[in-house]
């Protein structure tokens, strides 16, 4: 953890702040003077703190998000999931983990439904955002709290009755040991009788039927929205892909328009494991799990039917 006290390590953040392009953290009275902090808002000291943790080179890799975080809640497609979710709560009282929790987009609505959730993500881009709206809401800390950590590799020293990956966040996991890393995590803070739902998407046709269409396509249009007169757009190219694990690479180009006129183009590259409903099942219960209940949606689609491919286990 970083001193408070360390106006060293608080610029250092600052720096990485600027470097990432994500919006300004902490006040300095000078690049000179870095022994100096002035107090700035609250809001200001929890950004510099995830950058200090991030910039810990040793536990976390550059955030791929940093450039594309701001596009991320204007995605329509997005499944509408919060329902589900909120459904899927034991009690009014129960506490929530949430893996990749993001911007806090299920975050911060389960948040009005359960006793407390707490979420971990990778991206400081991501989290900064997250930890706007939390604070934006007013939202104790002992309510919903969000932080920085590796979803395949983080000690929290408490259980929880309900985890969650909403949106097809395990299959961003590209190797066997970050699914082994995340099972042996989900296993460790599960609550007795608790219970973890993952999700991934359901490749129509098996992961051929996909190989046929990667091969075909250059670059697709996955979505286009305008929010307050700025049109934006998220395109994906195939960049390539690995048969024998079942792994596709896309390109995600995220475009930005302002009356017609382009403005900027940010990119995020990320590998997405393909899984079918047997396959799914079969990751799970190789890990020791039992398979309480399965949807192939959020509307309850049969599994293997629908869109989605969602499951819930225990121990």
């Amino acid at each position: 953890m970083f001193d408070p006290r360390d106006g060293r390590v608080y610029h250092a953040a600052c720096t990485r702040v600027c470097s990432t392009g994500l919006q300004r953290a902490c006040p300095h009275t000078s690049d000179k003077d870095n022994t100096s902090h002035q107090a700035g808002t609250r809001l200001d000291i929890i950004r510099c703190r995830v950058m200090v943790e991030y910039a810990g080179e040793a536990r976390m890799q550059d955030d791929i998000r940093a450039e594309t975080a701001q596009y991320y809640d204007a995605n329509p497609t997005i499944p509408d999931d919060l329902a589900f979710y909120t459904v899927r709560l034991p009690s009014a009282a129960a506490s929530v983990l949430e893996l990749g929790c993001g911007t806090g987009r299920v975050l911060l609505p389960l948040a009005a439904a359960c006793g407390s959730i707490y979420g971990i993500d990778r991206s400081p881009a991501m989290l900064a955002r997250c930890l706007q709206k939390l604070q934006a809401a007013g939202m104790p800390p002992t309510k919903a709290r969000a932080e920085l950590g590796d979803i395949t590799n983080f000690v929290l020293g408490r259980r929880f009755d309900v985890i969650i990956a909403p949106y097809r966040v395990f299959q961003l996991l590209e190797t066997d040991p970050q699914v082994d890393g995340l099972f042996r995590c989900v296993r460790a803070h599960l609550a007795p009788g608790g219970t973890c739902i993952l999700n991934v998407f359901h490749p129509q046709g098996g992961f051929e039927g996909v190989q046929q269409e990667w091969s075909t396509a250059t670059e697709v249009c996955r979505w286009e929205v305008t929010v307050d007169g700025v049109r934006l757009r998220c395109d994906e190219r195939c960049l390539s892909l690995d048969p024998e694990r079942h792994i596709l690479y896309p390109e995600l180009v995220y475009r930005r328009y302002v009356g017609g006129v382009w403005i900027e183009d940010a990119v995020l590259k990320i590998p997405r494991r393909c899984y079918t409903p047997d396959t799914f099942e079969q990751v799970i219960l190789a890990h020791g799990f039992r398979i309480v209940q399965r949807w192939g949606g959020y509307a309850g689609e049969p599994y293997g039917e629908g869109p989605e491919l969602v499951v819930q286990f225990g121990e």
